[in-house]
């Protein structure tokens, strides 16, 4: 009697088990699956240094510029920003969410590899649209084993140009880890997320 009892417990766990997993299974297709779209950005802050209230290099004290251009100079740079993500899961999935544990971004310029960095702060994610605040080291791409002075310049001209039309195509790239029930899983290839 108590065998059976063992067994079928043993059952009930097992099935719970396989149920869990294909909720996890069918989330992860559905957030493999989703569209991402970057819905806004309220806050870059770099080095501590609030980029949003600078419109020229006019606007950036002595001070200022000196810490970024030694931070660029290192490729030590930090940046910290509160942006809206707007996730759109497929029909039936709305209901889905998924803890990420891990972001890997990338940013393309024309699509060259221009700035890379990495989240390490758990962000729940969820259909429509989601508040994240990230901290993140900036790494900017290297050209003779330095970070790219014409990286940065170029940049730096698109975050300026007024012009639409004459802005460089920018498309934000990310590879996230998501907790599952057998443990985190990243992705196997970036998303794009275009702004």
């Amino acid at each position: 009697m108590m065998k059976k009892h063992v067994l079928n417990y043993l059952l009930l766990v097992m099935l719970a088990a396989f149920t869990f997993s294909c909720k996890t299974k069918d989330d992860l297709q559905a957030f493999k699956e989703a569209k991402y779209s970057l819905a806004g950005i309220n806050e870059v802050k770099l080095n501590g240094i609030n980029l949003l209230e600078k419109k020229r290099p006019e606007d950036f004290s002595f001070s200022e510029a000196a810490i970024l251009f030694t931070a660029f100079s290192e490729n030590e740079l930090s940046a910290s920003s509160n942006l809206g993500l707007n996730v759109e899961l497929g029909e039936g999935s709305e209901e889905s969410s998924m803890t990420v544990t891990q972001l890997k971004w990338q940013l393309l310029m024309d699509g060259k590899h221009v700035l890379n960095g990495i989240v390490n702060e758990p962000v729940e994610l969820h259909h429509g649209l989601n508040t994240i605040s990230v901290r993140t080291p900036v790494t900017f791409a290297a050209e003779n084993g330095k970070p790219s002075l014409n990286s940065l310049l170029r940049l730096v001209s698109v975050v300026s140009e007024q012009d639409k039309a004459k802005r460089p195509n920018l498309t934000l790239q990310i590879k996230p880890t998501i907790q599952t029930s057998v443990g985190p899983f990243e992705l196997p290839a970036f998303i794009n997320i275009k702004q």
